[in-house]
C-alpha cells in the first residue's frame, strides 16, 4: 500500500492510498481504489490511475473531486476499512 498525503485548494489535509481488496468486494471495485480520507470525509476511486503516485497536488484535487463519498460501515471494520491512522 503507498501512501500519500496532500493540502487540497481550501487548505484541507488529505491522506490518499491504494486500496487492493483480498476478495472481491463488487465488480466496479474489483481492481482496487484510491482512498482519500481527511479529518471529516473518507472518498474512494476505482480504477486506480496508474499514475497518482507520481502525480502533483492539482491533479491529486482532480481525482479527489472524482472521488466518491463513502458511507459509514454499520458493522465491524477490519485494517482494510481503516486505511493509515491520521495520527502522527
Amino acid at each position: 500500500m503507498a501512501l500519500r498525503s496532500f493540502q487540497d485548494a481550501d487548505g484541507v489535509e488529505w491522506q490518499v492510498w491504494d486500496t487492493i481488496p483480498a476478495k472481491l468486494v463488487s465488480t466496479t471495485y474489483e481492481g482496487g481504489w484510491l482512498t482519500f480520507q481527511s479529518a471529516a470525509e473518507k472518498r474512494r476511486l476505482a480504477p486506480i490511475p496508474l499514475y497518482w503516485m507520481n502525480a502533483d497536488v492539482e491533479e491529486l484535487s482532480r481525482l479527489l473531486r472524482k472521488a466518491k463519498p463513502v458511507a459509514e460501515l454499520l458493522g465491524p471494520r477490519t485494517a482494510e476499512d481503516e486505511g493509515p491512522s491520521l495520527r502522527p
